[in-house]
């Protein structure tokens, strides 16, 4: 066992890259044009309390959504299955989450569109952890056990599987438990015992050592999911037709946030302390995912239609989409 250390559509499309490019090439900074003014003013974005989404909460912090004429009210959210339902009905008009429930959701029907991508693994952003005086020592001792994850279904699942799978165990060999809470409550959960293990993201992961002891059983970036694919901001379709300056205002402003947290990980510490109310020794130490910035790499979110189908996520019905590709086409509008 690793010893961790604590110190150490396709117009929609088209039209948002286009607004974006102009306005780069026309207004510097991306400051606002009278040609790009977004029809509405406020954006409600639904988001995880995750160190993935650092370009969110930068642009935020940084005033990159002022300078585009929005007003930005996040809501945090335990998952992005959790809130799917909401943002069908118009409650919600970004999300800012995995990738992985909104494939399903597109397969069975519904119609998203992915505005641009927010993470994606680099070591020690998504962790399996265990409990400080845990008896596991290697995966193998996972089978039977219960494993914490913070949606049903959700990235943690694939990313275990995967694991799991890679160490020739089957992940109907072990159990995961949603835990409503999120990562906020998942550290604590923990430590009482209400699994053997849990799906961590940072700062989570950090928390978790310095709060509770726990430890890393494993780093989920590795083998076939290392550099894997986790956030990104995803809209319906029907809202992205209805507001296109809107989405692309907040194209560019998360485009700053993005670059910003990708290149200045004080940004990201000044934002996340801000927006989690975490303390120096938190954020000082923990673990920063890749930062994505330009259009979205259909290459990329292909990997993770094609993970869920391997693992069951995405049911067989679904193979010939996956396989041609036309299931993640279909959220990107290429």
């Amino acid at each position: 066992m690793k010893a961790w250390n604590w110190y150490a559509a396709p117009l929609i499309a088209a039209a948002i890259t286009g607004l974006t490019a102009g306005c780069a090439a026309g207004s510097g900074h991306g400051a606002l044009s009278s040609l790009s003014r977004p029809e509405g003013t406020l954006v409600t974005v639904a988001a995880l309390p995750a160190a993935d989404l650092a370009g969110l909460y930068v642009a935020q912090d940084d005033g990159f959504f002022a300078r585009q004429g929005l007003r930005v009210k996040i809501e945090k959210i335990a998952s992005s299955a959790a809130v799917i339902a909401e943002q069908e009905q118009g409650e919600v008009d970004i999300t800012a989450g995995s990738y992985v429930a909104y494939i399903a959701a597109q397969a069975a029907g519904a119609r998203f569109r992915i505005l641009a991508e927010a993470s994606a693994l680099q070591p020690d952003t998504r962790v399996l952890v265990i409990p400080a005086d845990s008896a596991i020592r290697t995966i193998t001792d996972l089978i039977g056990k219960k494993i914490g994850v913070n949606g049903t279904n959700s990235i943690g699942t694939l990313l275990i599987s995967a694991l799991l799978a890679e160490h020739g165990i089957s992940p109907a060999k072990v159990t995961f438990v949603t835990d409503t809470g999120g990562f906020p409550a998942m550290p604590a959960e923990l430590a009482d015992g209400a699994w053997a293990a849990a799906f961590l993201a940072e700062p989570y992961v950090t928390i978790a050592g310095e709060d509770y002891g726990e430890r890393e059983l494993a780093d989920l970036d590795q083998g076939a999911t290392q550099g894997f694919p986790i956030d990104g901001y995803i809209a319906t379709q029907a809202w992205a037709k209805d507001h296109p300056q809107t989405a692309a205002a907040f194209v560019r402003a998360i485009e700053e946030g993005q670059s910003a947290a990708d290149t200045s990980r004080s940004s990201v510490e000044k934002a996340m302390a801000e927006s989690d109310r975490l303390p120096p020794e938190v954020t000082a130490l923990m673990s920063l995912p890749d930062y994505p910035v330009g259009p979205v790499d259909e290459a990329r979110i292909q990997r993770t239609a094609v993970a869920m189908l391997q693992f069951g996520l995405l049911g067989a019905q679904y193979t010939a989409q996956v396989q041609q590709g036309t299931l993640v086409k279909s959220m990107i509008g290429t």
